[in-house]
Formats: structure tokens, C-alpha cells, sequence
């Protein structure tokens, strides 16, 4: 039969584990927009800067003239809006600095888990701490 301290202990626990699954899928959606976001950035960056070299050493590469230096010129500057709108989004959106607040709070709270199960921790001081942790992180906990 168990104990009051050891239902506290276990109530605590699965409190821990519940927040500790939101704040890790929390995390992994915003690892993947980091990715996608960064990887457009650099990729449409990379091929603006191509096109710009290929074009200043070869001439324009839509064919000749005037409309294939607009359509060469026009790509150049279509591939570096894109680059400059998914730098301004990523950091318009603060996925870095959330990402961060993700994986600082996902650290705290296995932390707590450890001192719960491992270091067999006061679960009333366990549960103060889980507090402070949900003060501290609403936006990921709550």
C-alpha cells in the first residue's frame, strides 16, 4: 500500500512528465520552423548570389538583351526578397529566443524529475519548485 508521500511523489510526477511532453513537442515544432526557415533563407541567399556572379562574369542568362538582363536581374532580386522575408519572419516570430526558453525549461523540469525519482527530493519542495518553474514559463506550461 502506498503512502501519502508516495502519492504526492507520484502526482508530482506525471504533473512533470505531462509538462515535460508539451514543452518537447512545443520544442520539436519550432526546431523544424527554425529549420525550414533558415534553410529557405539561406538557400534562396545562395542562389541570388550565383545568379549576381554568373551574370557579372557571363552576361545575362535568360538569353540576350535588355529582357534577359530585366528576367535575370528580376530572379536576382525575387531570390533576395526571399532570403530578407525569412530572416525578418524567423526573427519577427523570436523562434530562436523561444527555442532556447524551451529547451531552459525542459532542462529544469527533468531536473525536477531526476530529484524526485533518483534523489527521492521532498515532493512539497518538488511541487514549490514546479511552481516556480510554471511562473517562470507560462507561455510553454500553461
Amino acid at each position: 500500500m502506498e503512502n501519502s508521500i508516495d502519492k504526492e511523489r507520484n502526482i508530482i510526477r506525471e504533473k512533470i512528465k505531462e509538462s515535460l511532453l508539451k514543452v518537447n513537442t512545443q520544442a520539436a515544432r519550432l526546431r523544424s520552423s527554425n529549420f525550414r526557415l533558415i534553410t529557405v533563407s539561406l538557400c534562396a541567399s545562395a542562389f541570388a548570389t550565383l545568379l549576381a556572379g554568373l551574370t557579372a562574369a557571363l552576361g545575362p542568362l535568360a538569353g540576350q538583351g535588355a529582357p534577359a538582363w530585366k528576367i535575370t536581374c528580376g530572379a536576382v532580386a525575387g531570390f533576395t526578397a526571399l532570403a530578407g522575408l525569412m530572416t525578418g519572419l524567423h526573427q519577427k516570430l523570436g523562434i530562436s529566443d523561444r527555442l532556447a526558453k524551451s529547451f531552459a525549461c525542459a532542462g529544469r523540469l527533468n531536473s525536477l524529475e531526476i530529484s524526485l525519482s533518483i534523489s527521492k527530493k521532498d515532493p512539497v519542495s518538488i511541487a514549490k519548485e514546479y511552481e516556480e518553474l510554471i511562473g517562470s514559463y507560462p507561455e510553454l506550461l500553461l
